[in-house]
């Protein structure tokens, strides 16, 4: 008996430490940062704290509503302050290796969590990817969600509205390209600790992706374009992506898989294009997809549009590079 003891109960450790995150690597959060009750757990990415270098002074904190007009579940967080990552982890029987931070779009002033955060991790772990949906600093807003209506309205205004000739990313204010070097920094960060917490994660530290939407997607771009070896991703998946530049391409550039639709009129599709065309010339992997219909934020939405397609694209995409094994790919996964 003493025997099969001191052979299962090391074993049964080890099991538990791959099904369960070691929460000692994270802090004690706030009560006001909301955790999805079907995460696996929250994470602070920066040290102590989990403030980041520079916004020690800042006096407001993270806040979750409904999006104005949005048909629920359609939460919007804003005014993010300690930056996290929500685990999603994959059955025991689907568990890959592999790993994708997802980081919403909201033009650097709010995230969209659901349609571009949750749905798409609880996605992704169903294909056996341990998945992190990354809520990033951005510009402060309103307090008050009573203000919120308003502000957006302004916000939209503001923003820029590319012609369908554009071939450009679209550049915001000062303020807000403030906030996206903000967001690059906490996209590499959550690289890092995802990378650093790996073999306790059940991850290979070598198949670690990020995946964004809008913004977000300009937070993947961030950490393709500049980073060290630890905060490097292995893949990337910008989505709508309002990114900064496309060239010069690194030498390490990580292999691609670009989406967008051809009517969106908050970034337009050329510089998807153009995206596509600067990994090609430099002799790196990329696909690109542009959809006729299903217009900007289209995220997770079932829309009855040709965009809805795009994550069986996706699927076979990281199945190719050997990220998912092709029985994953080939099965159905409800979005």
């Amino acid at each position: 008996m003493k025997l099969l003891s001191a052979i299962l109960i090391p074993f049964l450790i080890a099991f538990l430490r791959v099904l369960v995150p070691d929460i000692s690597v994270a802090q004690q959060l706030p009560p006001y940062i909301e955790q999805p009750r079907d995460s696996t757990g929250m994470f602070a990415i920066w040290p102590s704290t989990g403030v980041p270098p520079g916004s020690e002074k800042w006096t407001w904190h993270e806040q979750t509503m409904e999006a104005p007009g949005g048909v629920g579940p359609d939460r919007m967080v804003r005014n993010v302050v300690i930056p996290t990552i929500t685990m999603f982890k994959p059955p025991a029987n689907k568990v890959n290796g592999t790993a994708i931070i997802v980081a919403p779009g909201g033009a650097f002033h709010f995230l969209m969590v659901d349609n571009e955060g949750y749905d798409m991790a609880r996605w992704l772990a169903e294909l056996g990817v341990t998945s992190f949906v990354l809520k990033y600093r951005l510009a402060h807003t309103p307090e008050s969600d009573a203000d919120m209506p308003a502000f957006l309205r302004n916000l939209f205004n503001v923003l820029p509205h590319p012609g369908p000739t554009e071939v450009n990313p679209p550049v915001g204010t000062e303020k807000t390209e403030e906030a996206r070097s903000w967001a690059e920094e906490d996209g590499r960060q959550a690289i890092r600790f995802v990378r650093q917490h790996a073999k306790e994660w059940g991850i290979d530290p070598h198949r670690i992706g990020i995946a964004g939407f809008s913004a977000g997607g300009g937070v993947v771009m961030g950490a393709v374009m500049q980073h060290d070896a630890q905060s490097r991703p292995d893949f990337g998946v910008p989505v709508y992506a309002g990114y900064r530049n496309a060239t010069p391409v690194p030498a390490d550039a990580p292999p691609l898989f670009i989406a967008a639709t051809d009517d969106d009129k908050l970034v337009g599709p050329i510089s998807a294009a153009r995206l596509y065309e600067a990994w090609h010339a430099a002799g790196k992997p990329a696909e690109l997809h542009i959809f006729v219909k299903g217009e900007h934020g289209f995220g997770m939405k079932k829309q009855d549009l040709p965009s809805d397609s795009w994550t069986n694209l996706l699927k076979t995409w990281l199945a190719n590079l050997g990220y998912l094994s092709q029985d994953s790919a080939a099965g159905e996964v409800r979005r």
